[in-house]
């Protein structure tokens, strides 16, 4: 191998292997399994910060520039199979969890339906670029758990990989299934099939967050008791934190409808 290749190698496992250096480098890193109690009183406020939004939205740009080029990752392209799986020529989609918008340019690339999008997140600094990077779309700041919208107002509400940072995940559940007409997708949900729901924190683009990884049965049990019911379900992306959990992990995406549109 050529020896400037193999230096490189070299330099980055050196700078990997420092808390510091690799929190910098690395999307996703250093997880710890943590009790609920500890996952409420995390104070990290991660996805608030201007350098994570930064770092997140470099680390998509490479993602839509290969969704461009003609070679979407397989979570993009689920996502849009997801949506059309409804088969609506024209829905009002409500993302929650938006970030700084790019499923924006994911549906318009990917989905045959036309969709009229809204995105909302917590972050107010998720927002402010998301409406910098997308002045045709509509961004709102708000909370999953208490969305201010009325019942039954988006034929379709995206949850767009982010139940995975809502510690109140059931009434986040129970708040999309309201304000769907047609249905809920809950894109690129890790799972776990035998341990009990996880929760964790970890790194993500260098600041602290809490993550919580599911028990697919305890998750579709939620989807139950809010009147949700699984049309379909794809595999959406490897992701293993088996590490930490003692058991592989994955993550799906699921196509729910509501009960009486069965």
């Amino acid at each position: 191998m050529n020896p400037y290749r193999l230096a490189r190698r070299a330099v980055g496992r050196a700078l990997r292997a420092l808390p510091w250096t690799r929190r910098m480098l690395v999307a996703s890193c250093d997880y710890r399994i943590i009790t609920e109690a500890q996952a409420r009183a995390h104070r990290g406020g991660g996805w608030h910060f201007a350098s994570t939004v930064r770092r997140q939205e470099q680390a998509y740009d490479l993602l839509l520039a290969e969704m461009h080029a003609g070679h979407p990752r397989n979570d993009l392209t689920v996502a849009a199979q997801s949506v059309d799986a409804l088969a609506l020529a024209a829905p009002t989609l409500l993302e929650i969890g938006c970030g700084s918008g790019y499923y924006v340019e994911v549906f318009e690339a990917l989905c045959r339906s036309k969709v009229c999008y809204t995105g909302l997140d917590y972050s107010p600094a998720m927002i402010e670029r998301a409406k910098g990077r997308y002045p045709q779309a509509h961004f709102v700041t708000g909370d999953a758990t208490k969305l201010d919208f009325p019942d039954k107002a988006f034929d379709i509400v995206f949850n767009g990989v982010s139940l995975m940072h809502i510690l109140d995940f059931e009434r986040a559940i129970t708040e999309a299934a309201r304000v769907a007409a047609h249905g809920v997708i809950f894109h690129s949900v890790p799972l776990l099939e035998r341990r009990p729901t996880a929760y964790l924190t970890k790194y993500a683009y260098g600041a602290p967050v809490v993550e919580i990884i599911f028990n697919r049965a305890h998750l579709l049990d939620m989807f139950a008791k809010a009147g949700l019911v699984v049309q379909q379900s794809w595999f959406s992306e490897d992701y293993d934190v088996a590490a930490v959990t003692g058991e592989t992990s994955r993550a799906e995406t699921f196509l729910c409808r509501p009960a009486d549109k069965r």
